[in-house]
């Protein structure tokens, strides 16, 4: 019955069991507990190779396995190199470097904890040196990796467009401007409080030569967002067929470009891209377990009658916003779209929603929630990187959240952010 998965479903939560298996537990007690439970116990395992049977899942270990090889070559240190060179000059410059550096690696690696790691090794020992407190420095690396997340290709994004039937392409190309959109506000920020306590230094005057090099060491980097962006966008491939253009483009660009490609550091990788792809692959197969339970008990019938009563669409994004930014203080991203939004996402359309703005708006909130405790992921890497704890971080990282959450609602309610570029290229169903 419906109580009984959500009480095992807090007591799992409370006692801190991993959260796969909060999410197949707490589903299996709700079927034990229902009538005609141990007849339906048996379905579990064709449920849960039904779920992971999808073409579309090998996305995500080809784009982890294609950052994973760029990360080796340098990548990170050479889009640094760039942004330092266009956006560094002046009070906060090397903070908005950070910012637009995490950006672009984004636009390869596909993971937001890996992008944090790899940017903050590189800057924050430099923002130190230019007399950032580390403490801002890492709040500011930690809200910069949340909003990377809207960078294409996002896992999120792929797994919002396979449980909630959206095209990743579109999702893809949707989450672009809000990116922007996010980056812009967070770096006006940080600009604003670098200029009034005289964080960084003042750059030298403008050098073409360095920003041409900078540029060309930064090549291998750019062509490879174009050919995972250009070609699905482009309708040249699919998202799974990206990911694998990218894992041969990259494994190229490191071994004879970059030349930092080594058997060692190549098994390295294979064993971490099975590791997350088998952590959130194992993720998935659970939330289906409670999917199933959710489905069995009219819990999504019995959701969407208890909302019906909301018909404002703007009312109704609010409450949305409001459920997944609670949800992500407490939960891990995966499970929460898994739960919800093969719910919420018929009830969205029915208001008037176009689906893909839907996704993006989503999203938003949980790249919010990368970068807020107890469980943001990109706080918890950034304060390991920069060797902070995390109480030192809350203050100068309270402003930053507000300021995103001041653009996810910009994002929420103007769709055109979204919606632009997928009808543009005419990915819109």
């Amino acid at each position: 019955m419906a109580p009984a998965i959500g009480i095992s479903f807090l007591l799992f939560l409370i006692i801190a069991l991993p959260v796969a298996f909060v999410l197949g537990m707490s589903g299996t007690v709700g079927i034990l507990m229902g009538e005609g439970g141990s007849e339906l116990l048996p379905a579990l395992p064709q449920v849960i190779f039904n779920t992971l049977n999808s073409f579309s899942f090998l996305t995500i270990p080809l784009f982890v396995f294609a950052g994973s090889i760029m990360a080796e070559g340098g990548v990170a240190k050479s889009l640094m190199e760039l942004a330092s060179v266009t956006l560094g000059r002046g009070r906060g410059g090397l903070g908005t470097s950070m910012i637009a550096s995490t950006l672009m690696f984004s636009g390869i690696s596909g993971s937001s904890s890996a992008d944090t790691a790899a940017i903050g090794k590189i800057t924050i020992p430099s923002m130190k040196e230019q007399g950032y407190p580390l403490p801002f420095a890492t709040a500011v690396l930690a809200a910069a990796g949340g909003t990377a997340a809207l960078v294409p290709p996002s896992n999120d994004f792929i797994l919002i467009g396979i449980v909630a039937n959206i095209s990743i392409a579109g999702l893809f190309a949707a989450g672009i401007i809000p990116a922007i959109v996010n980056a812009t506000g967070l770096a006006g920020y940080v600009v604003y409080q670098s200029r009034k306590h005289g964080y960084g230094r003042i750059a030298g005057s403008f050098s073409l030569r360095g920003v041409v090099l900078a540029i060309l060491k930064a090549t291998p980097a750019i062509i490879m967002m174009a050919i995972i962006l250009g070609g699905i966008v482009g309708g040249l491939f699919t998202p799974t067929e990206a990911a694998a253009v990218a894992v041969a483009y990259g494994m190229l660009v490191t071994a004879f470009w970059y030349r930092s490609l080594t058997l060692e550091k190549l098994v390295a990788i294979f064993r971490e891209t099975i590791m997350i792809s088998g952590v959130v692959l194992f993720v998935i197969s659970m939330g289906a377990v409670l999917g199933y339970a959710l489905t069995i008990f009219q819990v999504p019938g019995q959701l969407a009658e208890a909302l019906s009563f909301i018909e404002s669409k703007f009312v109704f994004l609010l409450l949305v916003q409001i459920l997944f930014f609670i949800m992500g203080m407490f939960m891990d991203t995966t499970p929460a779209i898994l739960i919800l939004m093969p719910i919420l996402t018929p009830m969205a359309v029915a208001r008037g929603v176009e689906p893909i703005h839907f996704g993006i708006l989503v999203e938003t909130n949980i790249a919010l929630g990368f970068a807020t405790p107890p469980v943001g992921s990109c706080l918890f890497t950034a304060c390991a990187v920069a060797k902070v704890p995390i109480e030192a971080v809350i203050k100068p990282l309270v402003p930053m959240i507000l300021v995103l959450t001041a653009t996810m609602m910009v994002i929420t309610y103007f769709e055109d952010f979204s919606m632009f570029l997928p009808r543009l290229f005419n990915l819109v169903d």
